[in-house]
């Protein structure tokens, strides 16, 4: 097995994911929407390469998402962080792995505080059945964390990349109905105890 890691490419970009779901939901095809986002310069970026290179990821992003979700991530600026982070959950199962695995085990303990030792260990236990963990750099090794922290940090789940604090992401009934209706499981990475994934 192999983790994708191409989140590297980019962090959270809640604001320019959110506008290609909505370019996408009105043309519906991504075709269009490439040529839009490229010949206008849709994200505002300095060089083409990097246009092409995030409109690829958003769009991989967004594909995992049910209609429902990319509706509501469209519509709704107030939670639109908290859909694109289920995007990277649904994407990156590294991303997600950790979420469920080391920041929802320490929260339920009362431990909120992430320590560097928390993603080396992480990161260790997963060598075995994630080939690709083997052969990356620790440059890439650094960059895969670094972006990781940097999307909790935007979506809330951690005060900052500095500090690492969890904090428990604070999601309406309806978004936890929407994400409930897709996979309960998801709701578990957004820190959500048994009980009350049960009682949505």
């Amino acid at each position: 097995m192999k983790y994708l890691l191409s989140f590297t490419t980019m962090s959270l970009n809640v604001y320019e994911t959110q506008e290609v779901a909505k370019l996408f939901l009105k043309y519906q095809n991504w075709d269009k929407v490439r040529k839009i986002i490229i010949d206008e310069n849709y994200l505002q970026k300095n060089a083409v390469s990097t246009l092409k290179r995030q409109f690829t990821e958003i769009k991989r992003r967004l594909n995992n998402l049910t209609d429902e979700e990319l509706e509501y991530l469209a519509t709704n600026d107030y939670e639109s962080k908290y859909i694109v982070m289920l995007s990277a959950f649904k994407t990156y199962k590294m991303i997600y792995d950790f979420a469920v695995e080391v920041m929802r085990v320490k929260y339920f303990k009362g431990d909120l505080k992430i320590l560097n030792s928390d993603f080396e260990n992480f990161f260790e236990s997963k060598k075995l059945a994630y080939e690709n963990l083997n052969t990356i750099t620790d440059a890439t090794k650094y960059k895969l964390k670094q972006v990781m922290f940097r999307m909790f940090e935007e979506a809330d789940f951690i005060t900052s990349t500095k500090e690492k604090t969890i904090k428990k992401p604070l999601l309406s009934k309806n978004l936890c109905r929407i994400i409930k209706k897709d996979n309960k499981e998801y709701l578990k990475a957004f820190l959500l105890s048994k009980d009350e994934i049960e009682r949505i």
